[in-house]
């Protein structure tokens, strides 16, 4: 076979960063996802709900292949159970789920946030300011059922400032199940008020840049927590 050589200087060339980035198709599946999973990290479906995939066809008009598929993907979150003989339902959480989520949680998320201070020094954070600002007027107007989200939206942009893809990664696969679990806690005991305090101490040392601050307070609010939602669910650990 001839070796060719490609022009690189021609007039046909493309400079680098000529062509927009490839847009992602949202497809039915995606959508159907999405809604599901607002619905129930709002508690609009509660724990133990049924989730039947000709009802859920109906409800978004798709068929029920991208509804299964949806709920699939939820299944992997943690959010949803696949029962051979019940089929699908919104997951009851228990007290070993939240021991397990919140160790797995305090074992990588305090020093994902003092790496993240350390890399970046003093420095403001914005969006991390933004987030914690949307779940300070949630919780004054009374409508505290996006405030998972919200607080999500704050811890991981903390967390994310550490720049280690692996530490991200592994801390956005728990992101659902906390605030699904975290949500739960809430609707049977309200701490809004005290955890947005712990999350404004936080993003100060964060700003500071204080590594061992920042790590110490991440890890007590996380155990707090813990704490909180297994009195909360009926065990006094």
């Amino acid at each position: 076979m001839p070796h060719i050589d490609y022009p690189v200087n021609s007039a046909e060339s493309l400079p680098p960063g000529s062509l927009p980035p490839l847009r992602q198709a949202v497809s039915r599946t995606d959508r159907v996802r999405e809604a599901l999973r607002q619905a129930i990290l709002e508690g609009a479906l509660p724990p133990g709900k049924a989730l039947v995939e000709r009802e859920l066809a109906e409800m978004y008009g798709v068929s029920k292949t991208p509804v299964r598929e949806a709920l699939k993907q939820l299944h992997s979150t943690g959010l949803v159970e696949i029962n051979a003989y019940q089929g699908v339902s919104v997951r009851r959480p228990d007290n070993l789920l939240v021991q397990e989520l919140y160790a797995a949680r305090c074992a990588a998320e305090p020093e994902a946030v003092r790496l993240g201070a350390v890399r970046l020094g003093a420095t403001a954070h914005a969006a991390a300011r933004q987030a914690l600002q949307d779940a300070t007027t949630l919780i004054g107007s009374g409508e505290t059922r996006g405030l998972g989200i919200a607080n999500r939206r704050f811890h991981r942009e903390l967390y994310s400032a550490c720049g280690n893809s692996f530490l991200c990664g592994f801390l956005d696969q728990l992101q659902d199940l906390t605030a699904f679990v975290a949500g739960l806690g809430w609707r049977l005991r309200a701490t809004w008020e005290e955890e947005a305090a712990e999350h404004a101490a936080i993003l100060e040392a964060m700003e500071q840049g204080d590594g061992p601050l920042v790590e110490r307070l991440t890890r007590a609010h996380i155990e707090k927590a813990r704490q909180t939602i297994s009195r909360a669910l009926g065990d006094g650990r």
